[in-house]
């Protein structure tokens, strides 16, 4: 059955309790008809799926709910760490416990007492506010799916003319509103235990049916595929680059035109990304190694562009604000996160990437902030893009692939040919490629008789440093089974730990080689946000763990 709930009233449940004069966006998924009947207002309002990253949180005023979700990610999949309450941040990353070993052997138990699962579920209510970490990925994909809607209605509408080359103009715009689908579905089956199939345009319609996370990634993939194929009988010219930079902001890069042939290859990208992303290692088959292969035969490539994640000069009328972006959060101006010890300690000697792009913190290493985990602490910063850097910034620098790069469909072949074991040097010869292309300047691994285990673990070690940040982590120490609790086989054993002295009878923090027991949920409740005001119907998969 069908349920009304009117936009303004789902932003307002969503996002905590709170006056409607508090919400202060305007309503594009609601835009005149007319408006969607002229070629620039349906651009535009194609433009618009971005501004769905922007929201008003009580108590934190218009926030990027996007890039928070990007933080969870991140602090997860422990390559960063944010120590602070806001949005329900640290939350996400509650480890459960971390042992020092001997001549320590002290186990340590957050400060909470709580496990993840147990904190999470804590605050999943409107009553929490900001501080319901589950909320914020959930709103942000469904604010984007409903935008995607819309536009492909708009799109069937008769009235709509187009000059020029109108079929390619017309083509480009369906393959963008199917592929958001298929990236906010993506993203909803990748993290949350079931979530709802919607594609009624915004008028407020949703339903009660709640899909479980393997059917909402089908859906997905069939949202790709249907942008595929449109694209495939696409041919870029003028009209198409025209188009493209029409709907996509300067700031994320609209010069790098995204063509079809690209863009299909991104796809299948994005779709071996779902396949590894919710399957754990453990349990996959031949035949699921093989399934893999096919995607990422036919995925992106060195010199293919992506979707991206960018900032304006003085971050004026941009996503950002020079603060909600990955390379702005924790930039040395705003010490909002910092870069984790664990993603610190997967570099090998001499690599150039670790000397170019992070460094030790200069007024002394940040131990244990305000007594909220000992897993939040660091020695390094990461440098500036505008002192020589590459994933921070001051000044609103720098853009980041929300989409997949020719890296990450790289090591996913390399991951297939080292694990399956029918190719381990190639699959070392593609960690070398990535390691050669992004500068690492050490020496090569392939063809110098490592076993599998050491392949897997050179393997390993590369996908965390040359993904950083791009939205992989947490899905990886998932599937990998790090994030399971130890006392099931999971954790991280000789993880790097800046331990308080407290801790280990010295004069100052020191890194010692701990387990941590992450101990950490597979997928998330639905968020109570939703359910108050629309209650999972009868045959709906489970909504809470």
């Amino acid at each position: 059955m069908k349920k009304y709930i009117f936009i303004i009233l789902a932003v307002a449940a969503t996002l905590g309790a709170c006056k409607k004069s508090t919400l202060q966006l305007s309503n594009p998924n609601n835009p005149t008809p007319l408006a969607l009947a002229s070629e620039a207002g349906i651009e535009s309002f194609a433009m618009g799926i971005f501004a769905k990253w922007i929201a008003n949180v009580p108590g934190e005023g218009n926030t990027n709910i996007m890039q928070i979700a990007l933080m969870m990610h991140s602090n997860m999949g422990d390559e960063d760490f944010s120590p602070w309450a806001n949005w329900g941040l640290r939350y996400a990353a509650n480890v459960s416990t971390i042992t020092l070993p001997a001549p320590y052997n002290k186990t340590w138990t957050n400060p909470t007492g709580l496990s993840q699962k147990d904190i999470l579920a804590s605050n999943n209510s409107r009553k929490a506010g900001e501080s319901n970490s589950t909320q914020y990925e959930w709103n942000v994909c469904n604010y984007m799916n409903v935008q995607a809607n819309t536009l492909l209605l708009a799109l069937d509408n008769p009235a709509l003319k187009f000059s020029g080359d109108a079929a390619t103009k017309k083509g480009i715009l369906k393959a963008w509103g199917y592929w958001w689908k298929g990236f906010a579905y993506s993203r909803l089956g990748s993290m949350y235990l079931s979530a709802i199939i919607n594609n009624e345009a915004g008028t407020g319609v949703t339903n009660g049916k709640f899909s479980d996370h393997t059917a909402m990634i089908n859906e997905a993939n069939a949202n790709f595929d249907k942008a595929a194929a449109i694209l495939v009988t696409l041919t870029e010219n003028g009209d198409y680059d025209a188009v493209f930079k029409a709907i996509v902001p300067v700031f994320n890069l609209n010069n790098n035109i995204v063509t079809p042939a690209m863009w299909i290859r991104q796809i299948n990208t994005y779709k071996a990304r779902n396949f590894l992303a919710n399957t754990k290692v453990a349990t996959m088959t031949t035949a699921d190694w093989t399934a893999l292969s096919a995607l990422t035969a036919a995925g992106m490539v060195k010199g293919d562009f992506s979707f991206y994640f960018g900032m304006a000069a003085g971050a004026i009328n941009d996503l950002s604000g020079n603060f909600y972006h990955p390379f702005a959060f924790h930039a040395s101006g705003n010490g909002f996160a910092w870069v984790s010890e664990r993603l610190i300690q997967e570099f090998k000697p001499n690599d150039n990437r670790l000397v170019g792009n992070y460094n030790i913190i200069t007024t002394g290493p940040v131990v244990n902030i305000r007594n909220r985990g000992i897993q939040f602490g660091s020695r390094y910063f990461v440098v500036d893009i505008e002192n020589g850097g590459t994933y921070g910034t001051d000044n609103s620098m720098g853009a980041i692939s929300i989409a997949g790069t020719w890296e990450e469909n790289s090591l996913m072949i390399a991951e297939g040919k080292i694990r399956t074991g029918s190719d381990i040097d190639g699959g070392l010869g593609i960690v070398d490629a990535v390691r050669d292309a992004q500068g690492a300047g050490i020496a090569h691994v392939a063809n110098t008789g490592l076993t599998q285990a050491q392949a897997i673990e050179e393997f390993r070690s590369e996908r965390r440093v040359a993904l950083y940040l791009r939205g992989t982590a947490f899905y990886d120490a998932r599937r990998w089974g790090v994030t399971t609790s130890v006392a099931n086989g999971g954790g991280r054993a000789e993880a790097n730990i800046l331990v308080p002295g407290s801790l280990t009878g010295n004069a100052s923090a020191i890194i010692v080689p701990c387990q941590v027991d992450y101990n950490y949920v597979d997928y998330w409740d639905v968020p109570q946000n939703e359910l108050d005001f629309n209650a999972a119907s009868v045959g709906s998969a489970p909504i809470k763990n």
